[in-house]
C-alpha cells in the first residue's frame, strides 16, 4: 500500500508567500493500474465526471475548461534546476524542500518546467521531483506534479505521478496528461494511452487522503517558498496574476465528493489589525495573496514566520534574517518584525483556527468574488461575544436618548396640572465586553467615569447629575439598556408612558416593546478595511452609528384643582376646613383662591343664588356643606365670624363692616345685600 503525503502549500505576498511544489508521495507498493479503455471518448453533456478510474474523462473536461497541453510529451531534465545548496543529499541545507521525501528534505537534482499550452491565459508547469540522492545527469525521477491552471475562469486541474517501491519514473518522455486519445495526431493519440498507465486515477487521487491536492494548493494553484522560487525569474518560475483570482478546481463535485474527498478551496482573513506601535492596517498576511484554510493555516503559514520549524534546514539558515520567508521584504531588525507583524499573524492564526469568532472572515466560493465573504460578514450571522482581533480596530459609536417629549418622571396614578417638574427621567445602560483573550469586563461608566444613563433633555427637565449618554461599542460587545420611569410629564403636563425602544437598524433590539433592550455588535463594516483588488468583497457589520431612543406616548391630559369643590369645603380653602376659622384667617377670597367666596365659578358662596341647592356642594348655610362661618358650630364665639372679615366683605357680600357672615338663615336669598347688626 502506498504511503503518500502531500507537499507544501501557500501563495506570494507581502507578508506570506508558502512553499509547496504541487503533490509529493513517498513509500508503499506500485501503483495498480487500471484496465486501459482504448478510444474512449465521452461526451460530458454537463453531466459531470462518470469513469474516475483512469484520467481519460477527467484529460477531457480539463481541456474543456483549459485548452490543450501542445507537446505529446516532454522531458523532465529540460526544465530548471531546483538546489537545495550548501550540503546537498545531506541531512541539512540552505533551502530544504517542504515536503517529506521519505525523511528526506535535502534531495538535490530536481526541476521544474514551464509547458506549452493552446490557450494564452492557461499556464501549466511540472515539477520532476527526486527522493533518491544521485546525479542530475540521471533521467529516473520518482515524483512527477503537473498543475494546469487559467487565470480568467480559475480552473485548474492537476495529474500526479508517482514511482513509490516500484521503479522509478522515466523523465525523458513523459506523456502529455491532457493528450486527447481521438486526435488526428498519431503522438497525441500515442500519449494518451501512454498517460492512462503512468498517471494516478482521479478516483484513487480522491479516495486516498494522501493525495488530496487542494489540502496544500488552498489558496490558489501555485505554491511558493525558497526552495521553488530559487528560479522566479527564469522562463521556468511561477506564472503571476493567480494570487487573488477565481480558484476553482475542475470536477470539483467529483473530487470533493459530497465532503469525503478533497476540501473545497477556501480562504481566510482578518479585519483591520493594531499592531505594536498602535498603527491600524489591513491584514497584512493576505495583503497580497490569499490563506488557505487547510495547510496553508496550519504549516506553511507559521514555517514562513519562524513559528515552526523546518526540517532539513541548517542552523544558518534558522537565524534572522533568513528565519523569516515572509514579507518579501522584511524590516531591519528582527524587533522591528515584531513591533510591525506579530499582533497581524497573531489574528491570522486564531482565525485560522477558529474562524467562527469576530473579526474572521472566510471566502467559501472562490468561484464568484462578488459574494460576501461568509462568517463573520455573512447575512444573518448571528455575532458572539468571542473574537480574534482586537475590537479597538472596529468600534460603532453608540447613543442613547428619551423621547424628545419627555420634560420629567411622574408617579404612577399622579395627574396633577400644578405638579412641578422635580424627578428627572432616565435609562440606563450598560457594555459586556469580552477581549482577545476571553476576559469579560462589564461597563457601567463611560469614558469620563460617569454612569452610563440618558436622561430627558427638555429646557423644563431637571438636572439628574453628571452622566454619559454616548460611547464606542467594540465587535461583539452586549448591550444591555434598561427600562426608563415608565410615567412621564410632557411640558404641558400631558400624561405620557413608556412604549418601547424605537427599533431599527441603529438599534437592533431583540425585542423592543420589552422592559429591556439588548443587542449584540458585530463591528464596524469598515473593520476589514478595503481591499483594491476586491472592493466588491465587504463585511456586512454594523450600521455607521447606533441610536437608541426610549419612546413614550401620551396617555391623558392632566387635571386641574377646582376651588371648593374638589376640596369639598367652602370658597376654594384646599385645607379642608371653613376659612372663618381663627387659625385659617381667610374666607374663600383668600389673595391664592383669586376670588371671594361670592364668585360665580369659585363653587359658589353663601351669598349666590343656588347656593343653598341642595347639590351645589352646600354652601355655609346648609347643615351638611362643612359648615359655613354663619353655623352654629362654625360661628363659635372664639371663631368671631366668618370669611367675610373686614377685607371679605365685598360688596356682593353686602357685609357693612363684618359683623357677620350671610350664611345666615337667608344665605340662600338670591341677592344677599340685606344689612345685619
Amino acid at each position: 500500500m502506498r504511503a503518500c503525503r502531500a507537499a507544501t502549500s501557500a501563495v506570494a505576498g507581502v507578508l506570506f508567500v508558502f512553499s509547496s511544489v504541487f503533490l509529493g508521495c513517498t513509500g508503499g507498493g506500485a501503483e495498480e493500474l487500471p484496465e486501459p479503455l482504448e478510444g474512449v471518448v465521452l461526451e460530458r453533456q454537463g453531466r459531470g465526471l462518470v469513469d474516475g478510474s483512469n484520467i481519460t474523462e477527467y484529460a477531457a473536461s480539463c481541456r474543456a475548461e483549459l485548452g490543450r497541453l501542445t507537446d505529446a510529451t516532454f522531458n523532465c531534465r529540460d526544465g530548471t534546476l531546483l538546489h537545495t545548496t550548501n550540503t546537498p543529499d545531506g541531512a541539512d541545507c540552505d533551502k530544504p524542500v517542504w515536503l517529506d521525501l521519505g525523511g528526506k528534505y535535502c534531495v538535490d537534482n530536481a526541476r521544474l518546467l514551464k509547458l506549452k499550452t493552446s490557450n494564452p491565459n492557461t499556464e501549466a508547469r511540472v515539477i520532476c521531483r527526486r527522493y533518491k540522492a544521485g546525479l542530475d545527469t540521471s533521467e529516473s525521477f520518482q515524483d512527477v506534479a503537473i498543475v494546469v491552471a487559467n487565470k480568467t475562469s480559475g480552473a485548474t486541474c492537476y495529474f500526479q505521478a508517482l514511482s513509490g517501491s516500484g521503479p522509478d519514473l522515466n523523465g525523458k518522455n513523459v506523456p502529455n496528461p491532457m493528450a486527447d486519445p481521438a486526435s488526428a495526431d498519431v503522438a497525441e493519440r500515442t500519449a494518451a494511452t501512454a498517460a492512462k498507465a503512468f498517471y494516478i486515477s482521479p478516483q484513487r487521487l480522491r479516495d486516498n487522503s494522501s493525495l488530496h491536492c487542494s489540502k496544500c494548493h488552498d489558496s490558489d494553484p501555485w505554491m511558493h517558498s525558497p526552495y521553488i522560487d530559487q528560479v522566479a525569474a527564469s522562463a521556468d518560475g511561477l506564472p503571476t496574476g493567480f494570487k487573488k483570482g477565481k480558484y476553482k478546481l475542475v470536477e470539483e463535485a467529483y473530487l470533493t465528493n459530497g465532503g469525503s474527498g478533497w476540501p473545497k478551496p477556501e480562504t481566510v482573513t482578518t479585519a483591520r489589525v493594531k499592531d505594536g506601535a498602535g498603527d491600524v492596517r489591513n491584514q497584512e498576511c493576505t495583503a497580497c495573496h490569499r490563506i488557505g484554510t487547510k495547510n496553508t493555516c496550519s504549516d506553511w503559514l507559521p514555517k514562513s514566520v519562524d513559528k515552526k520549524p523546518i526540517p532539513g534546514r541548517n542552523a544558518a539558515n534558522g537565524m534572522w534574517p533568513k528565519s523569516h520567508w515572509m514579507p518579501e521584504v522584511l524590516p531591519a531588525t528582527k524587533a522591528e518584525f515584531h513591533t510591525l507583524y506579530d499582533n497581524h499573524i497573531k489574528a491570522i492564526q486564531c482565525c485560522c483556527s477558529t474562524p467562527w469568532k469576530l473579526g474572521c472572515s472566510t471566502l467559501t466560493d472562490l468561484t464568484d468574488l462578488t459574494k460576501k465573504r461568509q462568517g463573520t460578514g455573512a447575512a444573518g450571522f448571528m455575532p458572539g461575544a468571542q473574537k480574534c482581533v482586537d475590537g479597538t480596530t472596529g468600534v460603532v459609536a453608540l447613543g442613547v436618548s428619551i423621547a424628545p417629549i419627555v420634560v420629567a418622571a411622574r408617579g404612577y396614578g399622579e395627574s396633577s396640572c400644578t405638579s412641578p417638574f422635580t424627578a428627572p427621567l432616565c435609562a440606563s445602560f450598560s457594555i459586556e465586553r469580552t477581549d482577545v483573550e476571553g476576559n469579560i469586563t462589564t461597563l457601567t461608566e463611560g469614558p469620563n467615569g460617569d454612569p452610563l444613563m440618558a436622561c430627558a433633555s427638555h429646557s423644563q427637565s431637571p438636572y439628574p447629575g453628571p452622566h454619559e449618554s454616548s460611547l464606542n461599542v467594540e465587535p461583539g460587545d452586549l448591550v444591555t439598556l434598561s427600562t426608563p420611569q415608565r410615567y412621564a410629564y410632557a411640558d404641558n403636563h400631558d400624561l405620557l408612558e413608556f412604549v418601547g425602544w424605537q427599533v431599527s437598524e441603529s438599534c437592533p433590539c431583540a425585542d423592543g416593546g420589552s422592559t429591556t433592550c439588548q443587542f449584540r455588535t458585530r463591528g464596524s463594516r469598515h473593520w476589514f478595511g478595503a481591499d483594491a483588488e476586491l472592493p466588491e468583497v465587504t463585511y456586512e457589520g454594523d450600521p455607521e452609528s447606533f441610536h437608541c431612543q426610549a419612546l413614550y406616548q401620551r396617555t391623558g391630559v392632566c387635571l386641574a384643582p377646582d376651588a371648593g369643590v374638589d376640596a369639598g369645603t367652602d370658597a376654594g380653602v384646599d385645607a379642608g376646613y371653613d376659612g372663618g376659622l381663627s387659625d385659617a384667617g381667610w374666607d374663600g377670597g383668600v389673595h391664592d383662591a383669586g376670588s371671594d367666596a361670592g364668585v360665580a365659578d369659585a363653587g359658589n358662596d353663601a351669598g349666590v343664588a343656588d347656593a343653598g341647592v341642595a347639590d351645589a356642594g352646600r354652601d355655609a348655610g346648609v347643615a351638611d356643606a362643612g359648615r359655613d362661618a354663619g353655623v352654629a358650630d362654625a360661628g363659635v364665639a372664639d371663631a368671631g365670624r366668618d370669611a367675610g372679615v373686614a377685607d371679605a366683605g365685598v360688596a356682593d357680600a353686602g357685609v357693612a363692616d363684618a359683623g357677620r357672615d350671610t350664611g345666615v338663615s337667608d344665605a340662600g336669598i338670591a341677592a344677599a345685600g340685606v344689612t345685619r347688626l
